[in-house]
């Protein structure tokens, strides 16, 4: 029986082996917007994720861990490519949800929703959906007990009296995800404050990935307070797990984009490191595996905050998913969101400097940086409880923070 049982784990052990994937390659999904547009995901259950075997890879994951797929996972993506007809480009294990998620190319010559349709119908396929574009809430702006000098000019911090908040909660102890571009961590006031950080988006040509929007987005959270040096964040003690999901339209810009397959990418893994609050900057249409990854996170009690869009360009999406924190700067956003400093907010850009920032991207951060502080105060509180309580102050500018924190 022991020399079975042995002889059995050595098979299985060969067979995930056998084919075990490389790193993603996230280069590949390119960053063409066109590319988008003939990519479909693709997901199918695969029991060998979390399966309690020693040498599951899977099951291995530490803070950096590669994403691999078992040879079986492997050998189902490539059949479903030459079955109809598509080009293999990237797949991962989505293990928050138990399947395995493959982005295909279709081919110009053939239709693309005839594919969708007979993807749909394959046995072997669990969901399939067009691969959707996101992007960030953000546009540039023309224009005390801390020794940060420029606290004076941050609005948003005076307005919400986080001075006040400090003195009792400072995020210590909370995780938060930042799904977003990259940050330049050389920054002075961000040097330290970021915990961990992954890139899941294609790469510039140059390797540099201090994107602009990141940046400013972190600065708002967590920039670190009273070292004589520019700003401080909303919540400078909290744990930052920052993703690189997103990349600029053109190399320098604000402007951001991000697809499907890299938000889930970050998403997964900010469930998978029991992430306490997770933001999100960036809105696009409606999207049927990032739903069911936030609605997991929501079930595992995670907070998350998503900026609202302002105008009617898509489906408000991930703002308006029901027991998401949708934040905008202004009331003009066509959805209920709370309403919180985005106007004008002086932040972290890279290379040393500040910018001033307008936008719900950075009227998010600011929610997000409170409801660390508000866990910090309240460690037993749940997502409902958190989501009650902005509702109940919609308006979070005229709102007594140090009563609510109460």
């Amino acid at each position: 029986m022991k020399l079975l049982r042995i002889s059995l784990f050595v098979a299985l052990l060969l067979l995930l082996i056998s084919g075990c994937a490389s790193k993603t390659d996230y280069s590949r999904l390119g960053n063409s917007a066109t590319a988008d547009d003939r990519r479909v995901l693709v997901t199918f259950v695969d029991k060998t994720i979390n399966r309690e075997l020693p040498g599951n890879a899977l099951d291995g994951y530490r803070m950096r861990g590669q994403y691999n797929n078992s040879g079986w996972s492997e050998r189902l993506a490539h059949e479903l490519a030459d079955r109809h007809h598509i080009e293999f480009v990237a797949q991962w294990p989505v293990t928050e949800l138990g399947v395995s998620c493959v982005v295909y190319e279709v081919p110009k010559a053939i239709a693309l929703q005839e594919v969708l349709a007979n993807l749909q119908k394959d046995s072997a396929v669990a969901s399939v959906q067009q691969m959707n574009s996101f992007h960030a809430l953000a546009n540039t702006s023309p224009s005390q007990p801390y020794s940060d000098p420029y606290l004076h000019l941050q609005s948003g911090f005076k307005s919400l009296g986080v001075a006040e908040l400090h003195a009792v909660a400072t995020g210590r102890g909370v995780r938060i995800a930042l799904i977003d571009t990259g940050i330049d961590l050389e920054h002075p006031d961000l040097k330290g404050q970021i915990n961990y950080f992954e890139n899941m988006a294609p790469e510039p040509d140059d390797h540099n990935l201090a994107d602009i929007h990141g940046t400013a987005v972190a600065g708002v959270l967590s920039a670190h307070p009273n070292n004589g040096i520019g700003i401080s964040g909303i919540a400078p003690d909290a744990e930052v797990l920052a993703f690189r999901a997103c990349w600029p339209d053109q190399p320098g810009t604000l402007a951001a984009r991000c697809n499907t397959f890299t938000l889930a990418l970050a998403l997964n893994q900010a469930i998978r490191m029991e992430s306490r609050i997770i933001n999100l900057s960036l809105t696009g249409p409606a999207d049927s595996l990032l739903k069911l990854l936030i609605e997991k996170a929501l079930d595992k009690g995670i907070v998350v905050i998503a900026a609202a869009p302002e105008h009617i360009q898509n489906d408000g999406f991930p703002a308006n998913i029901p027991g998401v924190i949708a934040v905008s700067h202004s009331d003009k956003t066509n959805s209920p969101a709370i309403i919180a400093p985005g106007k004008d907010i002086l932040t972290t850009v890279p290379h040393q400097a500040y910018d001033f920032m307008t936008g719900s991207s950075f009227a998010s951060p600011h929610v997000a940086g409170i409801a660390a502080l508000l866990l910090q105060l309240h460690p037993d509180w749940r997502v409902t409880e958190i989501k009650r309580l902005f509702d109940s102050h919609p308006n979070l500018i005229a709102a007594n923070l140090l009563d609510l924190a109460r």
